[in-house]
């Protein structure tokens, strides 16, 4: 009988597969006001026309530019700080004020003097990704690095081990699994601090798409955007999770 069972992959596809053919029938008979909610059908035609013209590569470039560098930003301070609060007094006794002050606030909030720092370019949308999407990253790796039993690191200490030796063989082995955690919701931020940077102050990307679409009342073309940008979101955190396994074949999510 376990032969017969479909993939899990496949059974995965069922849900979304069964909203689109709902929403595309709705359309179809008339029961949804088509201008609001397109067919999901006219949405993929005129994707294919955004493709083949060369905007969407465009817009796509100008967005993951931005993001990629917030994001490599985020990380690399995210992951510095959390390990350094973790293990230093002082240093935590610092910084933990201060994180927990900014984190409450909205990134949109600190775009205006972003772009006054900045300017309206590339630099206000780096800083405000890598700004949000560091939180994240500086909690997770925080939480595995303070995970560590205190007496391992003692033993570790007594047989002889260097400060050096502890963090390579027990302290980042342990956060590990906690800064991929950070890092899969870090990515998430950044992809929606950049659709909403792009729509406040941008003159290209995927936000501004999306906003110009709007504007003009071409609502197909903003649910491509938004398909886009939602596919982008799944096939990276896919990508995510499968370097993960590879980086840690011993750490394995409890599942049901």
């Amino acid at each position: 009988m376990r032969g017969l069972v479909p993939p899990r992959s496949a059974i995965r596809l069922i849900g979304p597969l069964t909203v689109l053919m709902t929403w595309e029938l709705a359309a179809r008979f008339g029961l949804v006001n088509t201008l609001l909610l397109p067919p999901p059908s006219k949405a993929l035609a005129d994707l294919m026309v955004l493709i083949s013209s060369g905007y969407l590569w465009k817009a796509l470039y100008a967005s993951l530019f931005r993001v990629i560098c917030g994001f490599a930003l985020a990380v690399t301070v995210g992951v510095t700080l959390g390990i350094a609060m973790a293990r230093i007094r002082l240093i935590n006794d610092f910084f933990d004020p201060l994180v927990e002050l900014l984190r409450p606030i909205s990134p949109l909030a600190l775009f205006p003097l972003a772009i006054l720092w900045f300017g309206i370019g590339d630099g206000s949308k780096i800083f405000v990704i890598a700004l949000a999407a560091s939180f994240p990253v500086i909690l997770n790796t925080f939480a595995g690095a303070r995970s560590i039993v205190a007496n391992l690191v003692r033993a570790s200490r007594s047989l002889g081990a260097t400060e050096l030796e502890i963090f390579k063989g027990i302290v980042l082995p342990a956060s590990l699994p906690f800064i991929f955690t950070g890092v899969r919701l870090a990515w998430g931020i950044s992809l929606i601090v950049i659709i909403a940077a792009e729509m406040v102050g941008a003159t290209v990307g995927m936000g501004y798409m999306v906003l110009e679409a709007q504007q003009t009342f071409r609502t197909e073309r903003v649910f491509a955007g938004i398909f886009v940008i939602g596919v982008i979101g799944f096939t990276t955190d896919l990508g995510f999770r499968r370097l993960r396994r590879w980086l840690l074949p011993w750490y394995r999510e409890t599942e049901a």
